[in-house]
């Protein structure tokens, strides 16, 4: 982590992507956790699906434990999207950005973009599900397809691109030297 001192905007930007590396790593751990926790207290689990008349035990749990597996997984893809902005930061602050592994980070944090945008779709269905179907009082269920993840997405691979171009006129000039 060599950042130049008279660089704010990038130790910010570390101090940053390592608070939130550390957040993400909480956050799927913990989610992991419930499960067997959720396994462990079945009985109480059925009580209260019961008392909804809603779906099945069997389906409220399975459905329950998947949006538990998907937001661990999301939250695991979110550490390594925040890991490759850390390591781009420091090519930044070396003074070596133009890169091809620095593309290549680029698109891969395009693909994470995007696989969060698809799997609004299957934690979408979940949440409707387990909200007609699990008593919840002031349950609000707000779901949508966000246009900016998108944008993102198309934008990091865009930025990838003139990543990898820079990369090789660099290459070039200095075949030429």
């Amino acid at each position: 982590m060599a950042i130049k001192p008279k660089d704010p905007l990038l130790a910010a930007g570390k101090v940053m992507t390592i608070l939130l590396m550390a957040l993400t790593a909480i956050v799927s751990v913990f989610l992991l956790g419930l499960i067997p926790t959720m396994l462990f207290n079945q009985g109480d689990f059925a009580a209260t699906i019961e008392l909804a008349d809603g779906a099945s035990v069997g389906t409220a749990l399975a459905a329950s434990i998947s949006l538990l597996i998907i937001g661990a997984a999301i939250t695991a893809m979110a550490f390594h999207f925040f890991q490759l902005l850390g390591r781009i930061i420091d090519t930044v602050s070396n003074d070596d950005p133009l890169t091809v592994e620095n593309a290549d980070r680029l698109s891969r944090m395009g693909w994470i973009a995007l696989i969060f945008q698809i799997a609004t779709i299957p934690v979408g269905a979940l949440v409707i599900f387990l909200g007609n179907n699990v008593p919840a009082e002031n349950l609000k269920i707000d779901y949508d397809f966000s246009l900016t993840g998108l944008l993102l997405a198309v934008v990091l691979f865009i930025l990838a691109r003139v990543f990898r171009h820079g990369a090789e006129m660099r290459a070039d000039l200095e075949g030429t030297v």
